[in-house]
């Protein structure tokens, strides 16, 4: 389903469908490209007639920053071993990886790979994504971090198969992963609302969902291009109206569900006329109206406390911006402030205005606390928030 998933993004934003050869277990490994040795480089730098387990991760994969702890878990295991290299590779610049560095520690070497060489050579199509290369430079296993074990480690560095039966690799975790495999398998995805135009110049797509995948959304109104994936329909439209979810009112029946939206515009027409077309869509496809309601209630303001801590992306002139969660972790990657807004409101189940005039794309990794934590985190980013009484609008759709 997820590569299903990813060739109709390939599609959708680019209008091109590409193939590739698909790299096989047993294959020759491609050439490791590396630009820049981050964090705990190694003394001999050499990955040639080394064990390589090699990981593909981004600083604003929330999902690549959960699997960071079972990898550093296992790295200890084997750090006695000089002839094994856990390698921890982004694409990103080193002064962008060495902000995350300081909020979630890698025992793995990190590196990076700027030129993208080494994600198109191993045909990565999403990440977290792991390969295990063996001393001659084979491919001896590819897969998720999460599915690695130091059973499956020691067989790689001993030759043998990596997976046999004598292995017991079913944890009480993967067993649920692979249920929810079975029965995201069994689930068939229904177009709720299409539409395209004999170019491919206008393309409005809304999918039903796993509801046991993590949610991901990449915007970028100014080339007409929107993905959210696997999120729920007051998720959707908070991201889309720019209001928090507690603003919003949805039809019982429609609070489970979950869906993958895509939109791609390449008329060229204003972000608001993008943002009015997108939601038109998506009511229409849902048949639902728009009826905004006012009420006054306790809400909070966001404030700069200290304007030194904010942490302002590297490179303003990235036009995508990411935001991704996992267990216990929101992560925003090149991000406006009414993104962290509106999804860390959502999360405490508060209102959250903002009051901070930062115009700049910004980086933040926020827990998945209690409020008192929220707070706590906010002021490491020299922000503050502050409980006021407001007459606000609620957007109710029905």
């Amino acid at each position: 389903m997820k590569k299903v998933i990813f060739l109709i993004l390939v599609i959708f934003l680019t209008g091109n469908l590409y193939s590739q050869d698909t790299l096989r277990i047993g294959d020759k490994a491609p050439k490791i490209n590396i630009t820049d040795y981050i964090l705990n480089a190694p003394k001999d730098k050499k990955i040639e007639n080394k064990f390589i387990i090699l990981e593909f991760w981004a600083t604003w994969c929330a999902p690549c920053l959960g699997s960071v702890p079972h990898l550093n878990d296992l790295q200890n295991k084997f750090k006695s071993r000089k002839d094994l290299f856990f390698l921890s590779l982004t694409y990103e610049k080193p002064e962008k990886t060495k902000r995350t560095l300081e909020k979630v520690k890698f025992k793995t070497i990190v590196v990076s790979d700027q030129t993208k060489k080494t994600e198109t050579n191993f045909n990565v199509e999403g990440i977290p994504h792991t390969v295990l290369i063996d001393n001659k430079g084979i491919v001896k296993w590819i897969g998720k971090p999460y599915e690695l074990n130091s059973t499956m480690i020691e067989n790689f560095l001993n030759g043998q198969n990596i997976l046999t039966d004598n292995i017991e690799l079913k944890t009480e975790k993967n067993e649920g992963i692979e249920a929810e495999k079975k029965e995201s398998e069994i689930n068939t995805y229904v177009a709720l609302g299409f539409l395209k135009d004999k170019n491919t110049q206008y393309i409005f797509s809304l999918i039903n969902a796993n509801k046991n995948d993590y949610g991901m959304a990449i915007e970028n109104f100014a080339k007409g291009k929107y993905i959210d994936l696997n999120n729920n329909l007051k998720s959707i439209l908070s991201k889309i109206i720019k209001k928090p979810e507690s603003q919003i009112i949805i039809p019982n029946a429609l609070i489970e569900n979950k869906y993958n939206l895509l939109y791609k515009n390449s008329n060229n027409v204003d972000v608001e006329v993008h943002i009015k077309n997108l939601k038109n869509n998506l009511l229409n496809s849902l048949n639902l109206t728009e009826i905004i309601e006012s009420k006054n209630i306790e809400v909070y303001n966001l404030k700069v406390k200290n304007v030194k801590k904010i942490n302002i992306s590297v490179n303003q002139n990235e036009e995508e911006s990411h935001n991704s969660d996992n267990d216990t972790h929101f992560v925003f990657s090149n991000s406006k402030i009414e993104t962290l807004i509106k999804e860390i409101g959502d999360y405490q189940k508060i209102i959250i205005f903002n009051e901070t005039g930062l115009n700049d794309n910004l980086d933040f990794i926020i827990r998945k606390g209690n409020l008192n934590e929220l707070i706590n985190d906010l002021e490491e980013y020299g922000l503050i928030l502050e409980k006021v009484s407001k007459e606000i609008e609620f957007y109710n759709y029905k």
